[in-house]
C-alpha cells in the first residue's frame, strides 16, 4: 500500500508466511487497484461537472456562496453581540419590570445590527469563507 509516495508494506510474522503472505499481499494490490480505480473516477466526474457550467452557472454559484459566507458571519455575530450584552449591568431605567420586553427588543436590535454590518464588510470572515470556497476575490461579485 502506498500513501503519500511511502510504501506501507504490511507485516509479516511466521503466522502469516506462505499461501496466507501471498493472499495478504494480493489483497493489499487490489485494494491498491480498486483505490486507484475510485479516485480516477471522481477525478473524471469533479473535472466533467466543473467543466459543464457555463459562465452563468458559476457566477450564479459564487453568488450563492457569498451569501450564504454573509448569513453565517451574521449569525456568528449576533451569537457574540449576546454574549457581549450578558456583561452589560440590568437597569430598571429602561426595563421598568418588564425584563422580557426588553429582551425581545434587545434581540431583534441585534439581529439587524449584525445583518447590516456583515452585509457592509463585518469582520471579514464572510470574505475569508469566501475566498476558501471559490478561490476569487470576494469584492469583484
Amino acid at each position: 500500500m502506498q500513501i503519500n509516495g511511502v510504501n506501507l508494506i504490511p507485516h509479516m510474522s511466521s503466522t502469516n508466511t506462505g499461501a496466507d503472505g501471498a493472499q495478504l499481499l494480493n489483497d493489499e494490490s487490489t485494494f491498491q487497484a480498486q483505490l486507484q480505480a475510485a479516485t480516477d473516477r471522481l477525478n473524471q466526474t469533479s473535472a466533467s461537472k466543473i467543466k459543464t457550467m457555463t459562465d452563468a452557472e458559476v457566477t450564479q454559484r459564487n453568488q450563492e456562496i457569498r451569501d450564504a459566507a454573509v448569513q453565517l458571519e451574521a449569525i456568528m455575530l449576533k451569537l457574540m453581540y449576546t454574549e457581549m450584552w450578558k456583561t452589560v449591568p440590568k437597569s430598571e431605567l429602561f426595563s421598568k419590570g418588564n425584563d422580557n420586553a426588553m429582551e425581545i427588543y434587545r434581540d431583534m436590535y441585534n439581529e439587524e445590527l449584525t445583518k447590516r454590518a456583515a452585509e457592509g464588510g463585518g469582520i471579514g470572515l464572510a470574505d475569508f469563507i469566501y475566498r476558501q470556497l471559490t478561490n476569487t476575490n470576494p469584492r469583484t461579485v
